[in-house]
């Protein structure tokens, strides 16, 4: 694929009001998952495996958790000293409100500025809550082939699956001859069995972009891009693009608990992380965790630099996890730097970083109730 001929813009501003405490200070797409990569590096590395080379993230407030992880996107070949390189737009919310309160400035003029100087004919507009790793190579050979204006990418579920879903995600409307009618919330779906759930993934001509930038400055709409071109979506001519690989909507707790507890199906792992294009991250250098003779450890993820004494069953276990002996997590998500000690109980909650589970305490949550336990909380034995 020709340099610069695609740019990208990753909208960082999604709500995560059913994400809370884990998004209370980082955005949903600095979340851990899998105990070494983050949310963002799905959409990054598919970015970096098509050959973009111009990237743009519009983050919701300061983004120092983001910053501190791409850096300068080298792990995603982003940090071209000739062309190219990665954007960061951030305190989009305040900028947001400033624009409602004052009208005088042009709220997409980033937006504008970012696809003038990438040089770029096509544009991938995304948000960065889905899990999945899509062939963005594919998806643009498909849109040209087609040749309508936008290209929304979609993958289709049994409804069954979308119950611990957020309500205002959307799905596809299809008409008898599969052409997009729409898009409509999942609480406002009917009785189908399959669900076309959006992805919230776009492609287009810079063109076409500029031109809904500019209806929606001629008519008052302020919205990220994403939303934009949904808003906009049925004045245009659309193509739909069926992703089949594994995708998850880390738009709640359940969701974000049930995507990481997914990844301890080998095949689920396997074909997200190693297909023909491995998820990239930023590479931390650690020593191999350490199995002490007393640890039993079943059916988990463990990450580098973790000590394991006890037992550990059916779990996330993060970066340089301390689990005492007499210990026993089970059906968990530890994050980094967790301490657990001698004899306490984790079970069926999310433990964030920095967390200490003293001596003989439990935290015990259910399968339809997993506990979440804020950054650096002690938790004391009762």
């Amino acid at each position: 694929m020709v340099k610069n001929k695609l740019c990208a813009i990753l909208n960082l501003t999604e709500d995560d009001q059913l994400l809370k405490p884990l998004t209370q200070n980082r955005p949903i797409a600095a979340l851990p998952f899998a105990d070494r990569y983050r949310v963002i590096d799905f959409a990054l590395s598919s970015i970096c495996h098509a050959e973009i080379d111009s990237v743009a993230l519009f983050i919701a407030e300061s983004g120092r958790s983001i910053y501190d992880h791409i850096r300068s996107g080298a792990a995603w070949d982003l940090d071209s000293q000739v062309s190219g390189g990665i954007f960061t737009f951030s305190q989009q919310n305040w900028k947001l409100r400033h624009h409602q309160e004052n009208l005088y400035e042009d709220y997409y003029y980033n937006h504008r500025v970012f696809m003038a100087r990438a040089k770029a004919e096509y544009v991938f507009v995304a948000g960065s809550k889905i899990i999945a790793n899509v062939d963005i190579r594919g998806v643009f050979r498909h849109h040209v082939a087609e040749g309508k204006d936008i290209t929304v990418i979609y993958k289709q579920l049994d409804k069954e699956k979308l119950v611990d879903q957020n309500p205002k995600s959307r799905a596809l409307k299809f008409d008898a001859n599969r052409q997009v009618m729409g898009l409509v919330e999942y609480g406002e779906l009917g009785e189908e069995e399959k669900v076309d759930a959006s992805l919230s993934m776009y492609f287009l001509s810079v063109k076409t972009l500029n031109d809904i930038i500019d209806r929606a400055v001629d008519e008052e709409v302020y919205m990220e891009v994403d939303e934009l071109i949904q808003h906009y979506l049925l004045d245009y001519t659309v193509n739909p693009y069926k992703y089949t690989g594994y995708m998850a909507n880390i738009d709640s707790i359940e969701r974000y608990y049930k995507a990481n507890m997914d990844m301890l199906d080998r095949q689920n792992f396997t074909s997200l992380f190693y297909s023909s294009q491995p998820i990239l991250t930023k590479t931390k250098n650690g020593v191999p965790s350490y199995y002490a003779p007393s640890s039993d450890v079943r059916s988990s993820v463990v990450a580098s630099g973790s000590y394991l004494a006890g037992k550990v069953e059916r779990s996330l276990i993060s970066r340089k996890v301390h689990v005492s002996a007499g210990a026993h997590v089970k059906e968990s998500i530890i994050l980094q730097g967790t301490k657990i000690g001698d004899g306490a109980r984790v079970e069926y909650a999310i433990l964030d970083k920095g967390c200490v589970v003293e001596p003989g305490a439990h935290v015990i949550g259910t399968p339809d109730n997993v506990v979440v336990i804020s950054k650096n909380t002690v938790i004391p034995a009762e």
